[in-house]
C-alpha cells in the first residue's frame, strides 16, 4: 500500500533525540510511506515512491499527518471503578493519604474491581483498548496490579 500526498510525513529517521534535538522532527511535506505486510518499505516525497512503486495500491492522504503509531509500555486497562472524585479532591489540596482516608485510592480501584464480573471488566478492557488504538497508540503493554493479591491479580489477566 503507497500511503501518498501527506501534508506531513514524519519519520524517526536518525535514532532516538535528546534534549533541544526533540524539537527537530524530520518531516517530509507531501511525504508517502510504501507498506507491505506489516512492514514500512520505503519512506520519501509522494513524487519518487510512485515514480519507483507505480503499480501498487494507493491510498490518498492529502491534507493529513502520516506518523507513526505511539507505544505506551505501561498501562493499567484491567480495572472497575471511578475515581473522579478524587481528582477534585486533589484540586482542593487534599493529600493522598486524605484521599485514602475519605476511602479513595487505589483501595478503592481494588475493591471495584474485585466486585465486579468478569464481562463487566472485558467490556471496560475493550472500551479502553479500542479508545488508546483510536488515538494513535498501536503497541500498549498492559498491566495487572489492581489485584494486590494472586488470585485476584491472576483474574485480570
Amino acid at each position: 500500500m503507497l500511503i501518498h500526498s501527506a501534508s506531513q510525513l514524519l519519520t524517526l529517521a536518525g535514532g532516538p533525540q535528546r534534549g533541544n534535538d526533540l524539537g527537530r522532527l524530520k518531516l517530509i511535506p507531501d511525504g508517502a510511506v510504501l507498506v507491505r505486510g506489516e512492514t514500512i518499505e520505503a519512506v520519501g516525497t509522494t513524487t519518487e515512491l510512485r515514480a519507483a512503486y507505480p503499480d501498487e495500491p494507493t491510498l490518498n492522504a492529502r491534507e493529513k499527518a502520516v506518523l507513526p503509531g505511539f507505544v505506551d509500555p505501561h498501562t493499567h486497562l484491567v480495572w472497575a471503578g471511578d475515581r473522579a472524585a478524587e481528582f477534585e479532591m486533589r484540586l482542593q489540596g487534599k493529600t493522598y493519604m486524605e484521599i485514602m482516608t475519605a476511602g479513595g485510592g487505589i483501595l478503592s480501584t481494588v475493591r471495584a474491581t474485585r466486585q465486579a464480573s468478569p464481562d463487566a471488566l472485558l467490556a471496560q478492557t475493550r472500551a479502553r483498548a479500542e479508545s488508546l488504538f483510536r488515538h494513535g497508540t498501536t503497541t500498549a503493554e498492559a498491566k495487572s496490579g489492581y489485584g494486590l493479591e494472586t488470585r485476584a491479580e491472576l483474574r485480570e489477566l
